[in-house]
């Protein structure tokens, strides 16, 4: 893997995380973008990737509960720190092709606290105005069979198949 983009410490270990999963013919869709750090990163390494959010930067901008996705339309839905903060798992099921993945990281919710602590020091990304209102521990997350789940300190990783 080689491009330009520098990785914080965090990034790259979700980047390493999901990268040996991706294809380049798949179809891929990065839910909750953020600043595109992963969509740019994939989109340099020519993988199909775009980037879906409330606002821009992303290339689609909506809110996934009630974006008008055509169904059976991605290989790879990736949702980095999203799951907590909406419960959308029948709409990932929806746009996922059969036997797509659903790659997540998530924190521990048992350690959300700490990560909340972080925050306000000004450590840790902030959750911005939307709280983590869905924790969940992978081993949890209805629909999907899990494929890959690691924790590591406070973070959740994990790949599901659809």
């Amino acid at each position: 893997m080689a491009s330009n983009t520098k990785l914080s410490f965090s990034q790259q270990i979700k980047f390493d995380f999901l990268f040996p999963y991706l294809k380049k013919e798949h179809k891929i869709l990065d839910l909750g973008c953020g600043d595109m750090w992963l969509t740019n990163k994939l989109s340099k390494l020519g993988y199909n990737v775009k980037g879906f959010s409330l606002e821009k930067p992303a290339d689609i901008i909506g809110n996934v509960k009630t974006y008008p996705f055509k169904s059976n339309t991605y290989d790879i839905v990736i949702a980095l720190e999203f799951i907590e903060h909406v419960d959308c798992y029948k709409e990932i099921k929806a746009m996922l092709k059969p036997g797509g993945l659903l790659i997540v990281t998530t924190p521990v919710p048992h350690w959300d606290w700490f990560c909340l602590v972080m925050e306000k020091l000004g450590i840790f990304q902030s959750r911005g105005s939307t709280p983590h209102k869905y924790l969940i521990y992978l081993k949890n997350i209805p629909f999907f069979k899990p494929i890959n789940t690691k924790t590591l300190l406070i973070n959740q990783l994990g790949v599901f198949k659809n």
